[in-house]
This record gives C-alpha cells, structure tokens and sequence, in this order.
C-alpha cells in the first residue's frame, strides 16, 4: 500500500495533458466491435482499460498494445464468447457496466466480477431488470444487486424501460441494441448524466448507427442495412485530452498562486468537465484556453465569490470543486449530485468527512454540499480508495503550512498514472 506525504509548494513548469479515459474505453469497444483494423492514437493505460481490453478480447476481438498506441481488429459486430468464461473488471464500472449488455448477446454463459467497490457501490438492478426484460438469464450471485454477475444471452429484442440515474446503464442498453437486427426502443426514467449519453450517441453515430433521441427520455434505434459499408467499419481515432484530469493540476496552480502550462491538449467538445474550468473562471481564476497553441495556461489568482452550481453534468469535479471551495473567498453550494455517492466511493462523503479532518468549513447535503472558504490545516486523510478523492486531497494539502499524510493512494493509477511524476515536475513537493 502507497501513501503521499504531502507539502506545502509553489509550482511552476509545464506538463502533457493526460488522455481521455471515457474516449479510451469507448473507442477501444467500438473498435472491437467493428470489421476490419482500427488504430487507436494516444490511448490512457490504466488498470481500468488494461481490464476493458481483456473483456473485449474475451468476444475474440484481437487487440496489440503498440507503446501509446492500440491495434485492434474486430468481430464484425459479433460477440463469441467461450461457456463458462468468467471476466474481473477490477475497479472499472465503465467495463462491468458496457460489457455486461455486449456478453449478454452471446448464449454462453460468463460471470462478470470486480474488486470490492464493485462488488458494494456500483449497483446492476437497472441493467439485470432490463436485461431480464429481454430474456437474458442475468443474476446476481450474491443474490444482491452487485456484482459478481452470471450472465446468459441471447437478448430476445423488445421495447424496454431503464432507469436514467446513472449514465452507463443507457449507454450500455444503446449499444448492445444497435447491435441487433430489429428496431429497438428505449424509454428512460429520470434520465441524468446526458453529456456522457451524447458522447455514446456521438460514436453510434460514427459508426452510422441512426438513433432517434426524444430529450433523452425515449431512444429509437434501426437496424443496420447488410449492404451499409459505413457501419461499423474500423477507423483511426486519437484519443483527446481528459479533462476531468486536468482540473487537477489547474486546481493546484490556483490554490498554490502558481503559473503552469498543460501542453499537447486535445480539445473535445462532448466532455462536460471542460464546463469546471469556466466556474474556475466566475472565480476570477486565470485560466487561459490557447487552442491555436494547444494549450491551457494557468497564472497566479485569487479566488473569491459565491456561486451555487448544479454539476449533474459534470458530476465527477465534485471533489475538486469542494478543494476550490475552501480555498475561495466566498460560498459555494454544489446540487444535484446524489449519483456521486454510487461512484468507487460515496464521494460527497468522502470528500466531506477528509476535508473536515483539515477544518474545513464544509457540510453535506443529500445531493451535494456546502462549502466556505476556510483556512486548512494539516491531517492524516483517508483515500477510500477513490482516485478522485486522492487526487482531490493532495491538491487541498498543497496549500497548507504543515505536511499532511494520504493513505492508500494506488487507486490513482485509475485514471492518472503519472498523477506523481507530473506535479513533481512542476515543483509539487509529493513524497
């Protein structure tokens, strides 16, 4: 087990925008998917896309790691599975969640697993009631709503209901439908997280799939024409920038009054995380977006005003807006949130119960939180084993006198793997 030992420090320097993990796991799905070879430019390598290439590779698609690069050739859109077959998604919801719908096409029988956090904070009743719907045999072993799944297929196709609560189970249940030679119809309850629904929509329609979306609240998929040379096709994709990544290192420049320059950035306009950066911003941070330099600049500020923010949108910043908020001259309320809780961790909590430990004037509400500028203090924190919530903290502690102590932190490796190498370039004093 890794811990930080974190000081306070004054940054400056430049770094390379990380990429994009959503785009990563959903190119390399499509890509698996489709007929012929695809090449994948700029591709994150995390524990999380390690296990999502495995579990594509279970339905033969043949997949080559090529330094930054992947090489993968496709099914043609069919998913063989081998009887009996069991994959461990280890901490990924995006794999336990996508691939759960794509194995259930196949009539041999798998059991889908993860590690703890799987197994007790990402729920499956959404995706086993729909897929039961469909007359898949898709049970919880435990006998709960969590993984370890056995999952049976084939889907028999039908007009169908899903919970919208949480993101993934749509897209999954779009793109296993848009797999099958029938008009399906999907109807979705309490529909939220749509930026990550659009970017799903985004690569169906790459993959000239016609979807009607009626405001997200009713999908209509089409079958695909035998003769439409366009579908599902193998392509060459470059992944972009995360940007849920680097609000981190923004966030550190602001709170620490440091300059920095995050270099090689790959814009993407379906990435709602890009919208933290202009809250940033209505806190008269200065944040300069160069796209003719591909670059984000960041330069010494001050923080300060009172904002309330609905981040439904962009629901994984909660963390690191919550570290803003202490560190801002003013108040700031964050809403709609509650998904947050059903993520590696219960984030408003985490967040909540750590920053606390730093006396930080912040309380939870059901679906968010409050949080006023406060002056923090060193502790020993809590990484409940949430990527988000290590990162979150270690920019927290960068700003204060005495050095604080992080438990736990491999979970980092998640999303952000040179997290470490990268602010210790910039003169970030993490031990």
């Amino acid at each position: 087990m890794k811990n930080f030992f974190v000081k306070k420090s004054k940054m400056i320097g430049e770094i390379i925008a990380p990429p994009s993990k959503s785009q990563t796991m959903r190119a390399i799905l499509f890509a698996s998917l489709s007929k012929g070879r695809s090449k994948i430019r700029n591709f994150l390598k995390t524990d999380d896309t390690l296990a999502f290439i495995e579990g594509c590779q279970k339905f033969k698609a043949k997949i080559e790691i090529k330094k930054n690069n992947l090489e993968i050739f496709g099914t043609n859109k069919k998913v063989i599975l081998k009887d009996k077959d069991k994959l461990d998604v280890k901490n990924s919801g995006i794999a336990l969640r996508f691939l759960t719908s794509i194995y259930a096409l196949s009539d041999k029988k798998i059991i889908i697993t993860g590690d703890e956090s799987i197994k007790t904070n990402r729920s499956m009743k959404a995706l086993i009631d729909a897929l039961s719907t469909l007359k898949v045999d898709i049970k919880s072993i435990t006998n709960t709503d969590f993984a370890p799944l056995m999952i049976k297929g084939p889907i028999i196709p039908k007009d169908i209901k899903i919970s919208g609560e949480d993101s993934q189970y749509v897209s999954s249940m779009l793109i296993a439908s848009s797999l099958l030679n029938t008009k399906m119809q999907i109807e979705v309850v309490s529909p939220k997280e749509k930026p990550w629904v659009n970017l799903t929509l985004f690569w169906l329609s790459r993959m000239n799939v016609k979807v009607e979306n009626h405001n997200f609240e009713k999908f209509i998929l089409y079958p695909l024409s035998r003769f439409d040379r366009k579908a599902y096709r193998g392509f060459e994709y470059t992944v972009p920038t995360d940007f849920s990544s680097i609000l981190f290192p923004i966030a550190a420049a602001l709170i620490t009054k440091s300059n920095i320059i995050i270099k090689n950035v790959i814009f993407d306009d379906f990435q709602n995380d890009q919208k933290t950066i202009e809250i940033f911003k209505k806190l008269k941070a200065k944040i300069f977006i160069e796209k003719e330099n591909n670059q984000i600049r960041v330069e010494e500020s001050s923080l300060e005003g009172d904002i309330e923010i609905d981040v439904d949108d962009f629901i994984d910043s909660i963390p690191i807006l919550a570290v803003i908020g202490t560190y801002n001259r003013g108040k700031m309320i964050l809403k709609n949130g509650l998904n947050a809780r059903k993520k590696e961790s219960d984030r408003i909590f985490a967040i909540t119960s750590e920053l606390k430990k730093m006396k930080a004037k912040i309380k939870e509400t059901k679906d968010g939180l409050e949080v006023e500028g406060s002056k923090l203090y060193a502790a020993r924190l809590n990484s409940h084993k949430d990527h988000r919530i290590v990162m979150a903290l270690t920019i927290a502690a960068l700003g204060v006198e005495k050095p604080s102590f992080i438990e736990d932190v491999d979970c980092i490796n998640k999303t952000y793997p040179n997290f470490k190498k990268d602010f210790k370039s910039l003169g970030a004093a993490i031990l």
